[in-house]
């Protein structure tokens, strides 16, 4: 008698431990088809948009870009919800009767999603008015960088330290998108008061024909403005151009280094601090 139920006991032992493997496989391959669905699904997205690029009628970089990234987030949430609803079909619980008892709605309450449903709102709202898009220089909530993704929950932005800032959509406030017509380049050049300003302001605007020949991302200018401010060593005279969007840091820094080369050949020197002492020596 007790060894019957001993080698029952084994039994159910044994067809458990197969229903339970039978179930982890089923979930792991659920698990590895929705991995490479969303990889092959990135693949394929990434080709056809690089194909409408090069159609008869091309989209801006920036908007394919911006396309290209909200297809992708699509996709993995079609794929992610495909695979919670297989996941949850192994365990026999149906999600048709889940939502049919519980409503759309009251789960989005009970699961806390009302933020999930503000960040899409948002992020539908940032595509469809085109408030920034891939590529673009933006600063949002004090962060500043390049949008690498938008999508409709959450958009990416890249610093120039290399941070990646992951902002929920629903929680941007104010967006200042810093590549949205020409840009601003500015130079400050310091000049000691005891050299001529007429001698020096005809070699700065030498200096500016001379980087407006040679470079086609400058809109206008650069000229010089003339003297903008005294301070205690120095009187600043200013430069200032229209670039294309993303080349003012760059066509800055082209000025400031002819003006070095410029002022080296010239003999200008440039300030620096200086202090006049008087000693006086007092006869006792």
């Amino acid at each position: 008698m007790m060894e019957a139920i001993v080698q029952l006991y084994q039994k159910f032992l044994s067809l458990y431990d197969i229903k339970i493997l039978k179930v982890t496989f089923d979930i792991i391959k659920i698990l590895i088809i929705s991995f490479v669905g969303i990889k092959i699904g990135d693949i394929l997205i990434s080709r056809f948009y690089k194909l409408q690029a090069k159609g008869k009628i091309q989209l801006p970089e920036r908007k394919i870009g911006t396309l290209m990234s909200l297809t992708k987030n699509i996709l993995r949430y079609v794929i992610y919800f495909i695979a919670a609803a297989s996941i949850l079909k192994i365990f026999n619980i149906d999600m048709t009767s889940i939502l049919a008892v519980a409503g759309i709605g009251s789960l989005a309450i009970g699961f806390g999603a009302q933020n999930l449903v503000k960040d899409v709102i948002s992020g539908f709202f940032v595509i469809f008015e085109d408030q920034f898009g891939v590529g673009d220089y933006i600063t949002i909530n004090n962060f500043s960088g390049l949008v690498e993704e938008v999508g409709l929950r959450t958009s990416k932005i890249r610093d120039f330290s290399g941070d990646l800032h992951i902002i929920p959509n629903g929680e941007i406030k104010t967006v200042t998108n810093h590549t949205r017509g020409s840009m601003r380049a500015l130079v400050n050049v310091g000049v000691p008061y005891e050299e001529d300003v007429d001698k020096i302001t005809n070699v700065l605007k030498q200096i500016c024909e001379d980087i407006k020949k040679s470079r086609n991302d400058i809109i206008d200018g650069p000229s010089v403005l003339g003297i903008t401010d005294f301070q205690d060593s120095q009187v600043l005279i200013t430069i200032v151009a229209k670039t294309e969007p993303m080349k003012q840091w760059e066509v800055e820094r082209e000025i400031r280094y002819r003006i070095k080369k410029v002022f080296d050949q010239e003999k200008i020197a440039f300030p620096y601090p200086h202090r006049d002492i008087t000693i006086k020596n007092n006869d006792t």
